[in-house]
């Protein structure tokens, strides 16, 4: 039974009641309230003595490609459609450089404010240079914000500062610094380009200084000419020899077939003579010719006067014999002077070909100087031309250093806030005001949340699985039991509390009258209510309280009014069962109605004396004896004598203190009552607080203020 209602009662406490949660809040309202309002209340003046701070924002336009503005190409480029390109300015923009440059153009690093330093009273610094330059720095980067607007080309740079004006220079500078730093860089490696090239260019021209002096020295050492090139004077002799030799050659054709043609017509006739081309152009020979044929028209003019043997005819005939003779003496010396002619001709033709052969041979030889001297020659041109290109890229990064073309800009210059940005006090108060409130309610939540004690009557079934009979409330926590107990039986009203108990027990066992009240641990107020059940039963039964608490420094057996003598117990339980007496030398009567059997002395220990069948015999003629018969038990938390006693009963009362210990370790005394002969009747939870009492008789009591009544009377 006993384990049916401890599952009973985990199975409950698993599900979600929002019950205490609701009554928490009833029961805390006001100091939720008063906290929220004390902590706003407090925090008002903070708030409102915070600086204010101004943010101002500077639009920085990172450009797609270059102005172009001159026709030199840069040293240093950018390709912006690189994906990487955007993410890697907007990181450079955040680079120490950069807010060291801007540092030193605004001299922040002489700010109090922002180098973290005092000055002395001499106007030196107490830190260093380098670190009031570090202490700048963090200042700068904790707040600057750099915002890249996603699918754009504007970078967005804010300074946050309780001056709206600095705030604004502050944001411009940084923005202008990454500019005058790209540019500085550009300019930079446009120097260093130049430089080099001059520096090459040095080289080079002493290159070109000493591959001169080389083809120099090889031209004299080789005894060459340089017109028209190496080989321009052997080429015009060359040229010059072939012409003549052509010439001496024409001629020498000429001569010969001249001669042929003579030497063919020596015995031809002058008129035969005459028709050849070659010769018939001589001038002798043409007034020969003249002279013949005057010769014959003078013979032919005279045949027609005269006979032949006439004088004028025989000297015409002789005129033109001698014509013909002086023609073949004039053919004779053209022949001789032509054979001449011919001869010399021919002579020339033979010494122009032997000049002609051996510059060819000299010619020759002069193919592999010409070659080396070409390779040198355009080993030198080439140079030279290398020379040139960086003379002239060295003229344009001269140009182009002077040119400043940024590659970003600031688009939307920042300008002085006219309202701060933060804090926005009335929101800071508010916040306050609801964060307090909500965390008094989360700390009221998590409180009653993990309050895992028993607090209310109804908890007892909920959180512990056990029948709740009653609950007590506080009467008197300084008052001693046995006053306390006289005042409660004197007061009707508070002992109604006690016969609803009663009551509650006869409706749940209406068999049971061995009845067993156990605590799960010592200063519960067990034998408190055990002694308020006997006196209640007591008034219409015959009922018997016994105590058999042998563990507890203040038993019932030690009460005042259940002693022998002072400070001596009665003989009890221990010694009934040993001696087997007559049970009333071992019972008395109580002043406020029913018997009492006290514990008794016993050499043994009460483990083995309660184990002992006369025990349990003990039990069962007390049974026959009394209508109702209330037992005292020891507390669960510390012995297992509760366990063997509460087998021998008919039921078994479990006493607990409100709000004392957790329910797992209430669960765990509970547990060991976990066996088939113990019979579970329910709970009593005592010293309830008048706020969580549930059951009518207490409410009724409470409410016609008994309590302060009892406690003055008990006092």
């Amino acid at each position: 039974m006993t384990v049916g209602m401890i599952k009973q009662g985990e199975q409950v406490e698993s599900s979600i009641d929002f019950a205490p949660l609701l009554k928490g809040f009833k029961k805390h309202a006001l100091k939720v309230m008063l906290f929220s309002a004390i902590v706003t209340g407090a925090s008002a003046p903070l708030i409102m003595s915070m600086d204010s701070q101004y943010v101002s924002t500077s639009a920085v336009l990172l450009k797609a490609q270059a102005d172009n503005a001159t026709p030199f190409e840069q040293v240093e480029g950018f390709d912006s459609t690189r994906d990487q390109y955007y993410d890697t300015q907007f990181n450079l923009m955040q680079a120490r450089v950069v807010l060291e440059k801007a540092i030193e153009q605004l001299e922040l690093d002489e700010n109090a404010e922002y180098n973290g330093d005092e000055l002395l009273e001499n106007g030196n610094w107490e830190l260093s240079p380098r670190e009031r330059l570090d202490n700048t720095v963090k200042y700068l980067r904790k707040h600057l914000t750099f915002t890249a607007v996603r699918s754009t080309q504007l970078v967005y740079v804010s300074f946050e500062s309780p001056d709206p004006k600095e705030a604004a220079r502050v944001a411009n500078a940084v923005a202008q610094a990454f500019i005058d730093h790209s540019v500085a860089q550009k300019v930079k490696k446009t120097e260093l380009a130049q430089d080099w090239n001059e520096a090459q260019m040095d080289e080079i021209r002493k290159q070109v200084d000493e591959k001169k002096a080389q083809i120099q020295k090889f031209l004299k050492e080789e005894g060459l000419l340089t017109f028209r090139g190496i080989d321009g004077f052997e080429t015009e002799q060359l040229s010059i020899t072939t012409s003549k030799l052509a010439d001496a050659k024409e001629r020498r054709l000429d001569a010969q077939a001249k001669y042929e043609v003579v030497m063919r017509n020596m015995n031809s006739s002058l008129e035969d003579v005459a028709s050849v081309p070659e010769i018939s152009n001589h001038p002798q020979l043409q007034d020969l010719r003249n002279s013949l044929v005057q010769a014959k028209r003078k013979l032919s003019n005279l045949q027609n006067k005269y006979g032949p043997k006439h004088n004028a005819i025989i000297e015409a005939k002789a005129e033109i014999e001698a014509v013909e003779s002086q023609t073949k003496v004039l053919l004779d010396e053209l022949s001789s002077g032509l054979k001449k002619q011919y001869q010399s001709y021919l002579s020339k033709e033979n010494r122009y070909k032997a000049l002609l052969n051996q510059q060819k041979a000299e010619f020759r030889g002069l193919v592999g100087k010409r070659d080396q001297y070409d390779t040198m020659e355009l080993d030198l041109q080439k140079t030279e031309d290398l020379y040139q290109q960086l003379y002239l890229r060295s003229k344009e990064q001269e140009l182009t250093a002077q040119y400043r073309e940024p590659d970003a800009l600031i688009y939307d210059p920042a300008v002085p806030a006219e309202r701060p940005q933060k804090p926005n006090k009335k929101l800071l108060v508010a916040m306050v005001g609801v964060l307090s409130f909500i965390l008094a309610v989360l700390f009221v939540i998590i409180r009653t949340a993990t309050n895992q004690r028993v607090e209310s009557l109804r908890q007892l079934s909920s959180k512990l699985g056990l029948a709740p009979l009653a609950d007590m409330p506080v009467f008197d926590k300084g008052a001693e039991r046995s006053s306390l107990v006289r005042g409660i039986t004197r007061n009707h009203t508070a002992m109604e509390t006690v016969h609803g108990l009663n009551s509650a027990i006869e409706l749940s066992a209406p068999n049971a009258s061995v009845i067993g009240v156990v605590s799960t641990c010592k200063q519960e107020g067990a034998s408190f209510i055990a002694q308020l059940m006997a006196h209640g039963f007591a008034s219409h039964h015959r009922t018997l309280l016994i105590d058999l608490d042998y563990r507890s420094e203040s038993p019932l057996s030690k009460q005042e009014e259940f002693l022998a003598q002072p400070s001596k117990e009665h003989k009890g339980f221990a010694e009934w069962i040993s001696e087997k007496g007559d049970i009333a030398n071992y019972v008395m009567a109580m002043k406020q109605g029913g018997s009492f059997m006290p514990r008794g002395l016993s050499n043994q220990s009460p483990l083995v004396l309660l184990a002992r069948p006369e025990a349990k015999n003990a039990m069962e003629s007390l049974a026959q004896g009394y209508d109702r018969v209330i037992v005292n038990l020891p507390n669960l938390n510390e012995n297992k004598e509760a366990q063997v006693i509460a087998k021998m009963l008919e039921g078994v009362v479990v006493v607990m203190t409100a709000n004392r210990r957790s329910v797992n370790a209430v669960r765990q005394d509970i547990a060991k009552l976990d066996y088939e002969a113990i019979n579970v009747l329910g709970g009593v939870l005592n010293s309830v607080s008048s706020d969580e009492l549930k059951g009518e008789e207490s409410l009724r009591f409470v409410a016609q203020g008994s309590v302060s009544a009892l406690d003055s009377a008990s006092a």
